[in-house]
């Protein structure tokens, strides 16, 4: 009787459906612009999803210098994710990959024209 219990177990863990995996990350604005959107996709993919909120809430601006919590859901195994800002004056910009499965920090930030994304 445990044998059976045991399979039939097993084979409901084989026919669950698999579930993203979510992921959060502190952002930090080094951009010296107020960030009103943050997008974000596996490299080179151009599938952006928009940083997620608590049902009810609205998006949160992230002023110049500011910080926050950044919510999405990582499927498969990607690990090197593109994030884009959309900023107060509409323009958006999109920043060289982040490690999501090894660096929990995230600086943006620009060195003269070219967007900088560093990690840790």
């Amino acid at each position: 009787m445990r044998y059976r219990y045991g399979v039939a177990v097993a084979l409901l863990g084989l026919a669950a459906p698999a579930y993203a995996e979510a992921l959060d990350f502190i952002l930090t604005n080094n951009t010296g612009k107020e960030i009103t959107l943050v997008e974000l996709s596996p490299v080179g993919a151009g599938q952006w999803q928009k940083n997620k909120v608590d049902e009810g809430e609205k998006p949160k601006s992230i002023k110049a210098g500011g910080r926050s919590t950044i919510h999405f859901d990582k499927n498969g195994t990607q690990c090197k994710w593109e994030v884009k800002a959309t900023f107060a004056d509409n323009s958006s910009v999109i920043f060289p990959a982040v490690n999501v499965c090894d660096d929990s920090f995230v600086v943006l930030s620009f060195k003269g024209a070219t967007p900088i994304s560093v990690g840790s």
